[in-house]
């Protein structure tokens, strides 16, 4: 298999980590959801990451739909996404929430560093930032200890991906200490083999 995006996205990360987790071995591709875009538009028509191309050719795109497939390679038993009940949806939910954080973040990112000066739409930075702040609140209010249940899922996962990117990642909207159980499910997260086997890319402190 090829997963083709950068670290630095948390989507990306997110499937990386997953599949070593899960055991399986895959060829990195790393393009750039920006310098890249021609490329892409070759694995996903709508020239985003990531997308992983199968070891028949198959392409699958979309983190949620990547995920689905290696759960299914994975089973039940292992599957980070519990197959069924109320421990599911209640994965499924703080995922989504990890999720739209993730996305979010990377939207307000954006809307600051990638618009001409002058265009950047204060109303738009504005409802961003509420969204990026009500998502980390509604997370840290579930009150990770260091998961959310009693063993690491597909919630905390997201979660961490996506808190290590804001913390990485230009403006600065995640304050240690006001989110300690979020900050304490990074860093245990962050010490796991897998996601030491995928780090965050070192891009310094400028905008990129």
């Amino acid at each position: 298999m090829r997963l083709i995006g950068q670290y630095d996205s948390p989507f990306v990360r997110r499937v990386a980590i997953t599949m070593t987790l899960y055991g399986i071995e895959f060829e990195h591709a790393p393009l750039s959801a920006f310098g890249d875009f021609a490329a892409l538009l070759e694995s996903n028509p709508l020239g985003k990451v990531p997308a992983l191309a199968l070891d028949d050719g198959e392409l699958l795109f979309d983190s949620q739909m990547i995920l689905d497939h290696l759960d299914e390679l994975a089973g039940p038993e292992r599957a980070l996404m519990p197959p069924l009940g109320p421990r599911r949806r209640a994965v499924l939910r703080r995922s989504a929430v990890a999720l739209g954080l993730a996305d979010k973040a990377i939207a307000l990112r954006n809307e600051l560093y990638r618009r001409a000066d002058g265009s950047r739409d204060a109303d738009t930075v504005e409802r961003l930032t509420t969204q990026v702040g009500s998502a980390l609140a509604w997370l840290e209010a579930a009150a990770p200890a260091p998961w959310f249940g009693e063993t690491f899922a597909a919630d905390d996962l997201i979660t961490s991906v996506a808190v290590t990117f804001l913390k990485r990642k230009p403006p600065a909207h995640f304050a240690e200490a006001r989110y300690p159980a979020l900050e304490a499910q990074n860093r245990a997260a962050e010490a796991l083999p897998a996601f030491a086997a995928h780090p965050f890319p070192d891009t310094g402190a400028a905008p990129a």
